[in-house]
């Protein structure tokens, strides 16, 4: 579930101005106390971005039992990217073919392929 309406305006301000700036850094790490709202926050922000077009690829891993493997993070946002992106598509079909048990690797491989 999302923020309750008229909660968090700070940070979902925030972090909406952050992902409409192409000169901030490309990622916005929410960090906080276990129960402080992160996971309420993001998904706020991926129904916000979903909305508008914005959206390219998220993941929750509270929500879906194969998402609880952190291993499958990349993987996961990858395949959402390429099947909303071409340009990405064009990068990534062609590495996964050439490289099929990349998501296998760790995290650190992951990231950098």
């Amino acid at each position: 579930r999302g923020c309750l309406k008229g909660t968090r305006g700070a940070v979902l301000d925030e972090i909406e101005v952050w992902a409409r700036d192409f000169d901030k850094p490309p990622v916005y790490w929410l960090n906080g106390l276990a129960g402080t709202g992160k996971s309420t926050i993001a998904q706020t922000i991926a129904e916000r971005t979903f909305a508008n077009g914005q959206l390219g690829a998220s993941f929750c891993s509270r929500d879906f039992l194969d998402r609880r493997n952190l291993k499958l993070i990349f993987p996961t946002i990858a395949i959402q990217l390429a099947r909303n992106c071409a340009d990405f598509r064009s990068v990534f079909v062609p590495l996964v073919q050439s490289d099929p048990e990349v998501a296998h690797e760790s995290l650190y491989n992951q990231m950098k392929k």
